[in-house]
């Protein structure tokens, strides 16, 4: 498994991932390609460079000068529960502390999905907020912090 930029050339695979999992709440694929243009990190994780095959990706914008926001996290339905979400998330989090300025990264995530709230308070984030009626389908989200 390797971390590689997304470029302009995954746009439909990532849509047709973002689409497979998040079904009507997804992305359409005129904001996945914003997101490509203007983004902090769009990361892929990659089987191999041969297939090149996308198994996940994760994508984080700055968007205060002390924040980022982490957007999107997903992983392939056939490779959850294998490790590759924390690998990829540990991955950007270092990455983001690299960064000068930061103090605090953000997420919104359904708050019906335990695997991916566990997975993030795993890693130090911790519920601050709910928000009902977040998504499109009128499901609420958790706000989520973690201080940096």
């Amino acid at each position: 498994m390797r971390i590689n930029t997304v470029s302009i050339k995954d746009l439909d695979e990532i849509f047709r991932l973002e689409n497979n999992t998040f079904e009507k709440d997804a992305f359409s694929k005129n904001s996945i390609l914003n997101l490509i243009i203007n983004n902090t990190f769009f990361l892929k994780l990659i089987e191999d460079d041969i297939s090149n095959k996308i198994v996940g990706f994760i994508i984080v914008i700055q968007d205060r000068e002390d924040r980022i926001n982490l957007i999107n996290l997903l992983i392939r339905k056939q490779y959850q529960n294998k490790g590759y979400g924390s690998y990829l998330l540990k991955y950007t989090l270092n990455k983001i502390k690299e960064m000068n300025n930061i103090e605090e990264i953000v997420l919104n995530v359904n708050s019906k999905n335990k695997v991916a709230i566990w997975l993030y308070q795993k890693f130090g984030f911790r519920i601050v907020q709910k928000i009902e009626n977040y998504y499109r389908q009128k499901k609420s989200a958790y706000l989520m912090i973690l201080n940096i």
